[in-house]
């Protein structure tokens, strides 16, 4: 993303935009359900994590949580909303998620990327995945029906692209549709939940 971007997101955070949004994704807590038993100190990776509702959820469920977005004033106000939750287990990491990701963020039990549109870093997310881990993404869906999230399609996945970035994955769950939101608003969204081949 470029400085505008950047600075476009600090102002949205900074603003109080998403302030209301202090509970974690439906199609989160329906994937970790469904996924079942974590491992004992499972480490997961929430991506373009805003100001970590699910960051925070995941860290909750025990898991050590690596949270990367763009926006530090996100980030600050994630890690202050953690702090307050007595949720110790979370790392926060400022990064252009148009750019590679760190060496370092390796080798996790599950991924999350959640309302975030970039389709390109699917087949790089899954080789840092341990075997037999986790993918949860979900993306605004292109749509005829009046919806939220973005307008237009530039932030819109086209209908069956993100199973096709995933092609690497043994797909456990996926969906593409009408879905109705926390605040009673319908959004049209693709969900994948796949897992990496195990050895």
């Amino acid at each position: 993303m470029s400085q505008a971007d950047k600075e476009k997101w600090d102002a949205r955070y900074r603003d109080g935009a998403y302030a209301t949004r202090n509970y974690p994704s439906p199609f989160l807590v329906q994937a970790l359900n469904l996924i079942g038993t974590l491992p004992v100190n499972g480490r997961a990776l929430d991506l373009a994590c805003g100001a970590g509702r699910n960051a925070m959820y995941l860290a909750s469920c025990g898991y050590q949580v690596d949270a990367v977005d763009i926006s530090e004033t996100a980030l600050a106000l994630g890690a202050d909303m953690a702090r307050q939750a007595g949720l110790s287990s979370i790392r926060w990491h400022a990064h252009d998620l148009d750019g590679p990701l760190p060496g370092t963020l390796n080798g996790f039990h599950l991924i999350s990327v959640l309302r975030y549109l970039n389709l390109s870093i699917i087949p790089s997310l899954v080789e840092r995945l341990i075997p037999g881990a986790f993918l949860i993404v979900e993306v605004h869906l292109q749509s005829d029906e009046a919806v939220s999230g973005p307008g237009g399609t530039r932030f819109r996945a086209a209908p069956g692209e993100l199973r096709e970035s995933a092609s690497n994955l043994e797909v456990i769950e996926y969906f593409e549709g009408l879905v109705d939101e926390p605040d009673g608003s319908r959004a049209a969204v693709a969900r994948l939940i796949g897992q990496s081949k195990a050895d």
